[in-house]
């Protein structure tokens, strides 16, 4: 998420004199250690990086105030600054967040925007404040939800707005005119992170509600359900039949008729087709495959 506005920067010719970011991580099977895309990127430009362990760090603090930045500009970061790094830059520190502000404050906007099936979120940048998301307003844009995104076209979306709202922040900032719109705390609704447990379906809730759920997991953690007692991923789905009146089937339970070949399970209400699915320990497949190798039976419950 944040390579995009490292470029956005450089290509605005702002004078990047440190780039933060997190420390190299072990990854994938053999677990060796992996730099950031933020770091690959930075490698790329020429620039110095900084990557320490606790952002709370003095060296660190002390590392950051010689570079005497003018404005920190802080995206996806994933830990809250101190207020002695948040001091550092003479004219403050900056955030891009993923809606509008205040509604949506947290870790997931996004995924908590698609849970919620909300029509339309943002992009915000802010004035950073030592209270999570709670800073003043520089610059918002709304940005339409489409009925068919899933956390990741979402994230997609943003992104291409993101970028060109920071660099317009900046230039408020540079030219001594950015605004300071406070935030109405009457309105605040927050986004955590999701849990394991949100991630899983529950067949007993409406279809549309089960097809907001894999939207907002989607493609990670991804949602999830339990077929003979081993996980299955769900990363796609359609509602199909009504979406209220009488059910037909159990919740959870494979209705005996298929919709274009991709199995279907009834929800608490309505019903929803299994468009893309991984099975456990397997790659990701359309529901059709899954449901030509799976021998799946009618009345078969999921969950």
């Amino acid at each position: 998420m944040a390579v995009p506005y490292l470029r956005a920067l450089a290509q605005a010719g702002h004078v990047l004199c440190v780039v933060v970011t997190q420390p190299d991580r072990p990854a994938g099977r053999g677990r060796e250690l992996r730099t950031s895309a933020v770091r690959q990127d930075a490698d790329r430009l020429g620039l110095p990086v900084l990557q320490p362990a606790a952002c709370g760090d003095p060296a660190f603090r002390d590392s950051l105030r010689v570079t005497e930045p003018d404005v920190a500009a802080v995206v996806a970061y994933g830990n809250l600054l101190p207020p002695g790094v948040l001091g550092c830059p003479s004219l403050g520190c900056v955030n891009v967040h993923y809606s509008l502000l205040p509604k949506l404050r947290g870790a997931a906007p996004v995924q908590r925007a698609l849970l919620e099936g909300l029509t339309e979120t943002g992009v915000t940048v802010q004035w950073m404040s030592p209270e999570l998301d709670a800073g003043d307003v520089i610059v918002a844009q709304p940005v339409t939800i489409g009925p068919d995104d899933d956390a990741a076209a979402l994230f997609a979306r943003l992104n291409e707005v993101g970028p060109r709202l920071l660099v317009e922040a900046l230039r408020l900032i540079a030219a001594g005119c950015a605004p300071r719109v406070p935030q109405d705390e009457t309105l605040v609704t927050w986004a955590p992170g999701l849990t394991t447990e949100e991630c899983r379906v529950d067949w007993t809730e409406a279809a549309e509600r089960v097809r907001n759920r894999v939207r907002a997991c989607a493609p990670r953690p991804g949602a999830y359900t339990l077929r003979a007692g081993r996980r299955l991923k769900i990363l796609g789905v359609a509602v199909v039949g009504p979406t209220s009146g009488t059910q037909e089937g159990l919740p959870g339970s494979l209705a005996e008729t298929a919709s274009d070949g991709y199995p279907v399970v009834y929800a608490g209400c309505g019903a929803v087709a299994l468009v893309a699915v991984q099975p456990e320990g397997r790659p990701v497949m359309s529901g059709q495959a899954y449901a030509r190798g799976a021998r799946l039976s009618p009345g078969e419950r999921l969950g």
